[in-house]
């Protein structure tokens, strides 16, 4: 015998509907329960979809005073078809029966100020009442279930796809006073709600949900493509899969965003990058009801400070408002669920160490905003060219260590650059290793120095790459050859007055930010303790050596030079009279020039020092070259071309020799 069927009518649209096709399947079912004439007895609600249930189904014999609740496809007890007893029974939830329920509900549709993609298709196959998002979801849940006319309702955001929501689902029926939230893949609480009436008892009971993950709508909010105009950007906008619309890039990012807010017929919009691959990203990702007024940033690379925003403009325009330093902004979300690969850039090259030249003649080149700079003299480690640079602030050139021998270079910097890098004002030094440091040579220049054999096996002790020029006529000459024995772009000029010192290791680099120049290094004056450049190690560019024919004074400061405060070697120059005199004679036909010309305090001071101090081996000669400079400048009156002759060792010979005749070593 079959059991009798009670229709209980909750309201839902497809009521009565739904009835007439139970009626067609079973005959004897009745919507009044004094037609009930069997014990037990089937209820229906009216959410459940009859259409393949089987109404003939009987418990087992040592089962048949139960009440008998089956199960939905998520494993959940549901109570749309009970076989319930007249008399007070004990549930049995029973795994053979099978409970579908209606897909066309009773539907709140929430406007978060997004598109409305999907409104059409819900309102051809639901009951929907449109609403709008305020304060918080529990608020608009709160509304809704107050509103709604059937035993329960769906919440459905206007910035999700409905597609990926099951409206069969129904909970274990003993939770229907919660409120149910659906979460996507991205937040915990997708704005979808599952409210029952049973709710409004307690509006604090909830409980998130993983039945079914919520996808938003990748087509929700408007989208804005930053054209930077060059090849990546021609790249990147191939690399989606939605719409987009293309605008100009504006110098940094709070500008060009500011000038989105007005664009934007969305309550949030997306900012994205034509330096970036999109291929993978995820554009139905929306934030957490905490974070719904922040600024969002997706890192491009490991760069945090990224391309990718999702902006709400309505805020966005209050924080922005007097906003300099977009690095200030008041909400910032450093977003890390999903990241963005930035495009590659282009690569230069060059063959030597000017890297100020070398942007100057390769910044119009570039087909990309920046551009990699290498030099072929430096050997490269594992280093990964995906650094994603910073737009958030000035366009910036990022150097590498340890020597900076790999650059990432913005195009822009190179109408900035005259001499050297440093005359673009965003410099940024990185200590990422890139490159395994090449030590420059050093070479050891003697003539007649009685201490050079001495000191040239000090030397090689200490350096043993060390290599040697010797007994070359002319000091012009001898910088020629040593440049020619080099295999560096700079050498490391060692003199064979020099003895050197344990702190000097000879691995100082050249800074590859400046234009190519000679580095002087200070040295320790063994007869007045004077510290500073003369006759301190120095390091020669060898192009400047070489291209240096016809010296001034001094054949060092006849190039570009820079003066670098560590100190370098000893200087015994005092050996022999001649040798003393003649090295304080050189010096301060220099310093006394100096003096004259430019009125350096440093220098005037240096000069007295020389003239007046000084003890150990032969200081009284050495006072005495320095007071005779000073004389012989006076007596030519500082001609050029008199003071030149201070620069030929046979000269200075002749000039010591009638002053003071043969003098004994």
């Amino acid at each position: 015998m079959a059991y009798d069927v009670l229709y209980i009518d909750h309201g839902n649209l497809e009521s009565n509907n739904n009835f007439e096709t139970l009626k067609q399947k079973v005959p004897y079912a009745v919507k009044q329960q004094e037609q009930i004439k069997t014990n037990p007895f089937w209820t229906v609600s009216s959410f459940a979809d009859t259409s393949n249930f089987d109404f003939t189904w009987k418990p087992h014999i040592y089962e048949k005073n139960f009440k008998h609740c089956g199960k939905n496809q998520y494993g959940l007890a549901d109570n749309g078809i009970v076989l319930q007893q007249n008399q007070n029974a004990d549930l049995h939830i029973n795994e053979h029966l099978k409970i579908q329920r209606l897909r066309k509900h009773e539907i709140f549709y929430v406007d978060t100020g997004s598109n409305t993609n999907f409104l059409q298709q819900l309102q051809e196959t639901h009951n929907i009442k449109q609403t709008r998002f305020f304060d918080s979801w529990q608020k608009v849940a709160k509304r809704c279930a107050n509103k709604m006319e059937s035993e329960y309702c769906w919440i459905v955001p206007s910035d999700v796809d409905p597609n990926t929501i099951d409206f069969t689902w129904y909970p274990d029926f003993w939770e229907t006073n919660y409120l149910h939230i659906f979460g996507s893949k991205w937040q915990m609480n997708s704005g979808v709600m599952f409210v029952h009436k049973d709710w409004l008892h307690d509006t604090n009971e909830f409980k998130y949900r993983n039945d079914f993950v919520v996808r938003g709508d990748s087509n929700a909010y408007d989208k804005f493509f930053l054209d930077f105009f060059d090849n990546n950007s021609k790249f990147s906008f191939k690399t989606f899969n939605t719409k987009v619309s293309m605008v100009r890039f504006f110098d940094n990012h709070l500008d060009t965003i500011k000038r989105l807010v007005e664009k934007s017929k969305t309550k949030y919009f997306w900012v994205l990058s034509g330096n970036c691959n999109y291929e993978n990203f995820d554009f139905a990702w929306a934030p957490d009801e905490e974070t719904y007024d922040h600024l969002h940033v997706f890192p491009s690379n490991n760069q945090v400070y990224g391309d990718t925003f999702f902006i709400d403009k309505h805020s966005f325009a209050i924080k922005s408002k007097d906003l300099v330093n977009f690095k200030h902004y008041e909400t910032i979300n450093f977003n890390k669920q999903q990241h963005v690969k930035r495009l590659g850039y282009d690569e230069f090259v060059i063959q030597n160490y000017n890297f100020a030249k070398a942007i100057k003649n390769s910044y119009q080149q570039s087909k990309t905003k920046y551009f990699w700079l290498t030099t072929s003299l430096a050997k490269e480690v594992d280093f990964k060219y995906d650094f994603a640079p910073d737009y958030w602030s000035p366009a910036t050139i990022y150097t590498f260590g340890p020597d900076n021998d790999v650059m990432l270079v913005p195009k822009e910097s190179g109408t900035w650059i005259h001499e050297q890098v440093y005359d673009y004002p965003h410099i940024q030094k990185r200590s990422n290793v890139a490159t395994e440091r090449t030590p420059m040579d050093v070479i050891f220049i003697s003539y007649d120095e009685p201490n050079a054999e001495k000191h040239w096996q000090m030397l090689k002790d200490k350096c043993p790459r060390a290599k040697r020029v010797d007994k070359v006529k002319g000091q012009t000459e001898a910088y020629h050859a040593a440049a020619n024995l080099s295999e560096t772009e700079w050498f490391y000029a060692v003199f064979a007055k020099h003895e050197p010192i344990d702190s000097f290791h000879y691995d100082w680099q050249p800074d590859r930010l400046k234009s190519p120049c000679h580095y002087i290094f200070n040295g320790i004056n063994e007869i007045n303790k004077l510290e500073y450049g003369h006759s301190g190690v120095i390091l020669y560019e060898k192009n400047l050596v070489l291209q240096t024919t016809d010296p001034g004074l001094d054949f060092t400061l006849s190039a570009k030079h820079d003066v670098v405060p560590i100190v370098s070697a000893i200087n015994r120059f005092a050996y022999t009279p001649l040798m003393a005199w003649r090295t304080a004679f050189r010096e301060c036909i220099k310093l006394k020039y100096d003096v004259d010309t430019t009125g350096d305090i440093e220098q005037k001071y240096r000069l007295k020092v020389w003239c007046s101090e000084g003890e150990g081996t032969n200081a009284e000669w050495c006072m005495r070259g320095a007071n005779d400079a000073v004389e012989y400048m006076d007596s030519v009156d500082s001609n050029m071309d008199d003071l030149k002759k201070s620069y030929d060792f046979d000269w200075l010979i002749n000039y010591f020799t009638n002053k003071y005749g043969e003098v004994n070593d």
